[in-house]
């Protein structure tokens, strides 16, 4: 367990000292998106995975196995939560009952609710949420991505150059975390 803090400390030290990778950058804000418009707690109770959302528990497992940038995910998580708390479960809903109401065939719907009810599919709110999520993060991952690949190394640079980034590159603070990540 301390092995692990001290991975997700380096992570972060890694992301303020930006050596994080434009994919590191990308899985952030698609893991991000989706953990904040997904809902962490069971819909259906009863029927969630140690009373969470399992496709939560997934997007959070893939999210840790695949490296991504842990505070991204955290900025981009609270970020969307605030967005679907305002604007998009109504949406959500809306999306969900239309889907299961008539959207999909009726053996995915009862696949959904007899063969994995703890990824909370069968519900209007979970479906819809999940297919927004996904949709969401995904086109935001490729944006992203495809942004970052070309235009992270010069604001590096740029960044670098400024009187701000050598003035913090003196302190004792940033020098430890310089030896964190090396």
């Amino acid at each position: 367990y301390p092995l692990r803090m001290l991975g997700i400390l380096r992570q972060f030290a890694r992301a303020l000292t930006g050596k994080v990778d434009p994919l590191e950058f990308a899985l952030g804000i698609l893991f991000g998106i989706l953990l904040g418009i997904l809902p962490m707690h069971e819909i259906d109770p009863g029927s969630g995975f140690l009373g969470l959302n399992g496709l939560w528990v997934l997007s959070l497992t893939f999210c840790l196995v695949l490296k991504a940038s842990i505070p991204i995910v955290f900025l981009f998580a609270g970020f969307s939560k605030l967005l679907a708390i305002l604007f998009l479960d109504a949406t959500a809903v809306s999306l969900g009952e239309s889907l299961l109401n008539g959207g999909l065939s009726e053996g995915m719907v009862v696949g959904f609710s007899q063969s994995m009810p703890s990824l909370q599919l069968h519900t209007y709110w979970g479906m819809g949420t999940a297919i927004l999520g996904i949709c969401f993060a995904v086109i935001m991952f490729l944006a992203s991505y495809l942004t970052m690949r070309t235009k992270l190394p010069v604001w590096r640079d740029k960044f670098g150059q400024t009187k701000l980034a050598k003035a913090l590159g003196g302190f004792f603070l940033f020098r430890i975390i310089g030896r964190l990540i090396a």
